[in-house]
């Protein structure tokens, strides 16, 4: 007899194929229909910037410039605290004297200048011109110790326009005595202004006439060291 058959050995199944991997897109390349992420994120940063509120500086409000205003005000102010100041400009001399002897030597009148006034007593104009009503006037003015201003103004034939406006049309305020004369005494208060009067007699005699924004005293130091003035000698 003959013995069966070995049964044969069943076929192993296969193995099914892996479905292929989708190729993986190119760096840069996006589905179409979608932005790339370099575009998406400036657009977002597009719209965040436009959401952000803007400066209040930048939006230049009234109360920033008034601000602004008062940090330069403050900063002019110390530089100005700071920076050296003089209280007077200084003016330069004349040579009065000088003056004063020509025109004596033109006119033969008995002019007076003042001598011995010392440090502080600057001679500043020294002229000769017509005045008031057409008065010919020989002018000295001087600087005082204390800052201030008095003008020596004479004249022979001088009229009574002419003395008024010399004493800045002051009201009369009795008399004073300065070195053993006598002086009238006038007082215009508006222009803070005192003056001091000496009519002439002859018609060589000058009527003199000293008034200025200086204290009284240097007033009546200022005449009481008036003397006359040598006349030039002609060549």
């Amino acid at each position: 007899m003959s013995s069966p058959s070995t049964p044969s050995t069943p076929s192993t199944p296969s193995t099914p194929a892996t479905p292929a991997t989708p190729a993986t897109p190119a760096t840069g390349a996006t589905p179409q229909g979608h932005p790339r992420a370099g575009e998406a994120g400036a657009e977002a940063q597009a719209q965040e910037a436009s959401v952000q509120p803007r400066s209040r500086y930048s939006m230049g409000t009234l109360p920033n410039m008034l601000r602004s205003m008062l940090v330069i005000g403050l900063f002019v102010l110390a530089l100005v605290a700071i920076v050296p100041r003089t209280s007077q400009v200084p003016r330069t001399a004349v040579d009065a004297a000088a003056k004063a002897s020509q025109v004596a030597a033109q006119t033969k009148w008995s002019l007076q200048l003042p001598r011995g006034l010392g440090d502080g007593w600057v001679p500043t104009v020294a002229t000769f011109a017509p005045g008031t009503e057409k008065v010919p006037t020989f002018t000295t003015v001087w600087s005082t110790p204390s800052g201030a201003d008095i003008a020596l103004k004479q004249a022979a034939g001088a009229t009574n326009g002419w003395i008024s406006r010399s004493v800045d049309d002051g009201e009369a305020s009795g008399t004073v005595q300065v070195a053993g004369r006598t002086f009238e005494r006038f007082v215009a208060d508006g222009a803070g202004q005192i003056g001091y009067v000496v009519r002439g007699e002859g018609p060589t005699d000058v009527t003199l006439v000293a008034s200025g924004t200086a204290p009284e005293d240097e007033l009546k130091a200022f005449v009481a060291a008036l003397a006359p003035v040598a006349a030039a000698s002609s060549r």
